[in-house]
């Protein structure tokens, strides 16, 4: 069936970013389609981010196959161009941390929301 995993979890139908510091222009969004593409984007942008104990914020937007959406900021640090599944790390350490103000067991349950390597 189009739209999920082999485990029945709902798929991703498309990922948009806004870099919203960083950029010498001004804010840009870039839409992918993968978590393996925005894992990409945003390890090329934190190496150009800003070193030490700075950091950069970017919006996004995730879109499931299903119309339902998940949106937040990510802080983005130099030291992310090192990590993996750093999208999807992110908003399960967000499902972690609001897990009493709103139904996250559900939310990882039906939508594929890749695990932390």
């Amino acid at each position: 069936m189009k739209g999920f995993t082999g485990t029945g979890k709902v798929e991703v139908r498309g990922i948009l970013i806004t870099r919203k510091d960083g950029s010498v222009r001004s804010p840009y969004d870039v839409v992918l389609a993968t978590w393996e593409e925005t894992d990409a984007v945003l390890k090329l942008w934190a190496k150009s981010s800003s070193t030490g104990a700075g950091f950069e914020t970017c919006d996004f937007r995730v879109v499931f196959e299903d119309g339902f959406s998940y949106s937040g900021t990510f802080v983005l640090k130099q030291q992310d161009a090192f990590a993996k599944n750093l999208l999807s790390s992110h908003i399960r350490r967000m499902c972690d941390t609001t897990r009493k103000g709103w139904d996250a067991d559900s939310f990882l349950t039906k939508y594929h929301i890749p695990k932390a390597a």
